[in-house]
């Protein structure tokens, strides 16, 4: 049976009416007796205590994964308030799900190996060709967690996912597995079997000023950028705001101006999101930091935006080579939904352009982002975290 495929939605504001409605309208558009897998994507307006049960309910208590967001990506709007349910039903595709908790407190990298065995123990011995990672967008080393995903499923086995988010508060976001509820955890998703999958990403931003030199780093901290504490290229541009930041998160002014870690023998860059400065000056990172590359403060436009949308579509509709899609799954920084505001729909009607006005389109705002990318280190592409991104998965 080739795979089928439900989508709902519902912004109604008593949480247990939003979560019947978009489950309902996702089973009754999947049209299937049974449902293999359940995707839940969610404004942080809705306590998952009271929907999963709904959701479930509804469901049929089919395998269910999710996360908050700090906005909904459909096929014919941006929502900021709201529930989004994504089905599947397939003799083609098959699915292994799993998940990890309390990552902060425990070696995020032996968490990471964790979740992947746990992902291929329920999946099984078919072939596999995919795997989907939704991350705490709020923990500091999820950078850890992918390089123990990697230790499991390989290098270059393909990788994407996001980083939950809230609403632009940085506080709080969570995921969902199965009946629970989690925060400062991860779920992840393998797929395989008879199916086709491109993958593309993009992010559009533009180097500001001169290049400067990561001096020293350790990991995902920058300690001095052109032998100065690191605070002082934010200090460069932001003045006062970043002074008085001190030992406090960059919040908006972070996702608005990324660091970009310029890829050697490329036109490419890193974009990293500083998501704390310490007491000496240091940057945290979402993602690991090269010591000795080069480095700029980046901006993006509404125009870069919009054709890094249609860039990463074209390059995920090349990689499918001639097959067509059942779904496009969109995985976009919440930093470009800041950015663009009301035009944020023009990035979809982009990747629209692209595949066509019938592939129905699921996806969320996200607090960073893992998609594949080359280094001039690797002759291969990699899953790196990236900031700043959207990337384009289309599954056939």
């Amino acid at each position: 049976m080739p795979a089928q495929i439900g989508l709902g939605f519902s912004d109604h504001i008593n949480p247990e009416q939003a979560a019947q409605e978009a489950s309902f309208q996702s089973k009754t558009n999947l049209g299937a007796d049974r449902i293999d897998l359940a995707i839940v994507l969610t404004t942080i307006h809705y306590d998952p205590i009271l929907t999963i049960p709904v959701l479930q309910r509804v469901l049929n208590n089919a395998p269910l994964l999710g996360c908050s967001s700090a906005g909904i990506i459909n096929s014919h709007a941006i929502k900021t308030r709201g529930i989004s349910v994504l089905t599947l039903c397939s003799d083609d595709i098959k699915f292994g799900t799993g998940s990890v908790t309390n990552i902060d407190t425990l070696n995020p990298r032996e968490e990471g190996v964790a979740l992947a065995i746990d992902c291929l123990n329920d999946f099984g011995k078919h072939p596999r060709q995919l795997s989907v990672f939704l991350i705490d967008g709020l923990i500091k080393n999820s950078f850890m967690l992918l390089k123990g995903i990697q230790e499991v499923l390989g290098d270059v086995f393909p990788i994407v996912g996001a980083g939950t988010s809230d609403d632009f508060n940085f506080l709080e976001s969570f995921q969902i597995f199965k009946e629970h509820k989690l925060a400062g955890s991860a779920v992840g998703l393998i797929l395989g079997g008879h199916m086709s999958i491109g993958i593309g990403a993009r992010h559009g931003w533009r180097p500001l000023g001169k290049p400067r030199i990561i001096n020293k780093s350790e990991g995902n901290i920058i300690l001095e950028i052109d032998h100065k504490p690191a605070i002082r290229l934010y200090e460069e541009y932001f003045q006062e705001k970043a002074y008085h930041l001190g030992a406090s998160k960059l919040d908006t002014t972070s996702i608005l101006y990324p660091l970009g870690i310029f890829i050697e023998g490329s036109d490419e860059y890193l974009l990293r999101n500083a998501i704390n400065v310490l007491e000496d000056g240091s940057i945290v990172c979402q993602g690991e930091v090269p010591q000795g590359a080069e480095v700029h403060i980046m901006i993006g436009n509404k125009s870069s935006c919009k054709q890094s949308a249609y860039d990463a579509a074209l390059e995920a509709q090349k990689n499918l080579l001639g097959k067509v899609p059942n779904i496009i799954i969109v995985f976009e920084s919440m930093s470009r939904l800041k950015l663009l505001g009301r035009m944020a729909y023009e990035e979809i009607s982009e990747i629209r352009e692209v595949f066509g006005p019938n592939i129905p389109i699921f996806g969320m705002y996200s607090n960073g982002e893992i998609c594949p990318m080359q280094t001039a280190q690797e002759n291969f592409k990699k899953p790196h975290i990236q900031n700043g991104t959207i990337v384009v998965l289309a599954i056939g």
